[in-house]
C-alpha cells in the first residue's frame, strides 16, 4: 500500500506537538503518526511494516490518502483524491522547467482549483495558459476546454485520464512541485 499526506503541517511551541490543519480541522499528532505523516509528506511512500492501522486511522480523519497500486499510476490515483493548492508563500517560477512551469501556471493563475486530471487534459490537448482562459473571467472557457458532453459525468474524466499519454508528464511536474514545497495538498 502507498500513501501520500494531506493537509497543513504547524508545530506548536507551547507544547512541542506537531498539529495538521486539514479542511477547517486541527488534528494534534502524537510522535508515531506524525512520523508517518511527514514521511510522506512531499512524495508518496510505502506504508512501512506493521504501520497499516496508523495509517488507516489518519486515512479516517482524512490526513493521508492510500492506494494499492504502485508507480506513477499510484502517484495518479492518490493526487486525484486531492485538492491542489499552491503553497501560500511567494514563488518565483524561473527555475522551473517549461512543462512544470505551464503546470505551475495552471494551478495559481485558473480562475478555479484544477485536478489533476483536469491538468492532464489541458496537457493532453496543448492547451497553453493565455489570458483568455485565465483568471476569473476565463474560468467558463477554461471549463469548456476541459469538458465535454462525455466527460460530465462523475468521473469519467479521471478514468480517461489515467491512460493518456501525458499523464506521467502532469504526474511528474506535480510530484516536483510538491516536492519543493509549492504545493498543498488537501
Amino acid at each position: 500500500m502507498i500513501y501520500l499526506s494531506k493537509g497543513e503541517l504547524t508545530r506548536s511551541r507551547r507544547t512541542g506537538l506537531d498539529y495538521v490543519s486539514h479542511c477547517g480541522c486541527v488534528y494534534a499528532l502524537g510522535p508515531e503518526l506524525a512520523g508517518l505523516w511527514k514521511k510522506a509528506r512531499l512524495r508518496p511512500q510505502p506504508v512501512p511494516e506493521g504501520k497499516e492501522q496508523a495509517v488507516r486511522r489518519m486515512e479516517g480523519s482524512g490526513l493521508v490518502i492510500t492506494t494499492e497500486e504502485t508507480g506513477t499510476l499510484a502517484a495518479y490515483r492518490l493526487l486525484t483524491g486531492c485538492v491542489i493548492c499552491p503553497n501560500s508563500r511567494k514563488w518565483t517560477d524561473c527555475f522551473l522547467s517549461k512543462p512544470i512551469r505551464r503546470v505551475w501556471k495552471w494551478i495559481t493563475e485558473a480562475g478555479l482549483r484544477l485536478t489533476a486530471s483536469e491538468l492532464i487534459r489541458l496537457e493532453e490537448q496543448r492547451v497553453q495558459p493565455t489570458s483568455a482562459l485565465l483568471g476569473e473571467d476565463g474560468r467558463q472557457r477554461l471549463t469548456e476546454m476541459i469538458y465535454f458532453a462525455e466527460t460530465i459525468p462523475d468521473g469519467i474524466l479521471e478514468t480517461l485520464m489515467e491512460h493518456s499519454p501525458a499523464r506521467d508528464t502532469v504526474i511528474g511536474a506535480l510530484l516536483e512541485l510538491l516536492r519543493t514545497r509549492r504545493l498543498l495538498l488537501i
